[in-house]
């Protein structure tokens, strides 16, 4: 009974957005055309689109800001009362307050969602037209199913500055625990598996021009711009929006990539941990996130309809200020139905004190994603092995303050 009411609450809740003028629904379309400022689909419905600066609107919070695309997904799950959404109910309970169009709740050390995959399917891009915007999708969707679906397909790492990245590793289960397959060092510009790229096409690699603008493409090592190959990453502050893939070149495998476009392969499997060290210190455009999406949206614009995004194939916050200025730091999956935890996590702004935080997908309990913050950091290098006993520790629960969604709950099911 408890989960009918919130279900009948929630459709009421959506109604209202509707009757408000956001589109809730992806209309099923198999052609799009975009214009200069709307997104036109071919049985005649028109949303209008903000005009992206940087790849983002121009205005509102962060997810206001990208969530231009008026779909299910991007419904933003943080302007709802948590208690509603049936999210972390105990630590919402008595410290709970809106800020800026969202809520907040309890700073906390760790984030956990289980029962994330789902079973449930998607559009996939089949053809562009660069010269006229024309978009065509797969007259058959495409299907996913299995341990955290969908996020079992490769993804890609996104990174909005200002940022210090100064440790990035990806690991994968070994015989013995875990092994790095993938690896960034700032201090000593080591880059090991992995790639830097961004929206910069005609900018040394990649494609630009027509409806679609700028292709991915190889980023220069300050992010400011494109470049004619592979670069590490610089040992500073990043203030502009980057993707991390590996560095493998892009097959049948990936799906439909934009010709002409720098196409890497996105990191595979169910279970995997990324650890990362890094910083957020005060800067312009003063709103930075740490995100992983398919890897499949942004070999398509990044930003816009011609994408497999729009119908869910899978987009999840990890580390995202939502509003520009601020230190509180909040987790959201942008699927349908989207989920957010109102619970967050401290902003590291000291550019000389910078964190270290363990993410993890792993396919217990229904699929599990976590974030747990394992403190300031030590200095200490992420080796190349961990046992299985370090692997144990990452993964177990934090000793802090502890946050855990159920998205069953949140999708009705349980």
């Amino acid at each position: 009974m408890k989960h009918t009411i919130f279900s009948m609450v929630l459709a009421a809740l959506l109604a209202l957005v509707s009757l408000a003028g956001v589109t809730t629904g992806l209309t099923i379309g198999r052609d799009i055309s975009p214009s200069s400022n709307t997104l036109s689909i071919v049985d005649g419905v028109t949303n209008p689109i903000d005009t992206p600066v940087n790849g983002l609107p121009s205005s509102g919070s962060s997810l206001t800001r990208r969530s231009y695309r008026k779909s299910a997904p991007y419904a933003d799950p943080h302007s709802i009362d948590p208690s509603i959404l049936v999210v972390a109910d105990d630590l919402c309970k008595d410290h709970k307050t809106f800020e800026d169009g969202d809520y907040y709740c309890q700073k906390v050390d760790q984030v956990i969602y289980t029962n994330v995959g789902s079973s449930g399917e998607y559009q996939e891009v089949a053809y562009m037209n660069q010269e006229t915007g024309e978009c065509r999708f797969a007259d058959v969707n495409r299907t996913f199913a299995g341990d955290l679906a969908p996020f079992n397909e490769p993804v890609t790492l996104i990174f909005r500055g200002p940022i210090h990245l100064k440790q990035l590793a990806v690991y994968y289960p070994s015989a013995s625990g875990a092994s790095r397959d993938h690896y960034y060092n700032a201090a000593s510009q080591t880059s090991q598996g992995l790639t830097f790229l961004g929206n910069r096409g005609g900018e040394g690699s990649g494609v630009v021009g027509g409806p679609f603008g700028a292709s991915l493409s190889y980023v220069n090592s300050h992010a400011t711009g494109g470049a004619s190959s592979s670069q590490i990453l610089a040992n500073e502050v990043i203030t502009d929006e980057f993707l991390v893939m590996t560095d493998q070149d892009c097959d049948g495998s990936c799906g439909y990539v934009r010709p002409g476009s720098v196409a890497k392969k996105g990191f595979p499997g169910t279970d995997r941990l990324f650890l990362l060290e890094f910083s957020m210190p005060h800067t312009a455009a003063d709103m930075p996130a740490i995100w992983i999406e398919n890897a499949r949206v942004p070999y398509t614009p990044q930003y816009g309809g011609c994408s497999c995004w729009n119908s869910g194939c899978g987009e999840w916050d990890m580390f995202e200020i939502l509003h520009a200025g601020k230190e509180k730091a909040e987790t959201t999956f942008h699927l349908d139905p989207p989920a957010g935890d109102a619970n967050w996590m401290q902003r590291p702004v000291d550019q000389n004190a910078p964190i270290k935080v363990a993410v993890w997908f792993d396919p217990a309990d229904g699929g599990t994603a976590s974030v747990k913050v394992l403190g300031r950091s030590d200095g200490v290098e992420f080796g190349g092995q961990l046992d299985a006993g370090e692997v144990r520790d990452l993964k177990k629960r934090s000793d802090g303050v502890v946050s855990e969604t159920n998205y069953a709950v949140r999708r009705g099911q349980a």
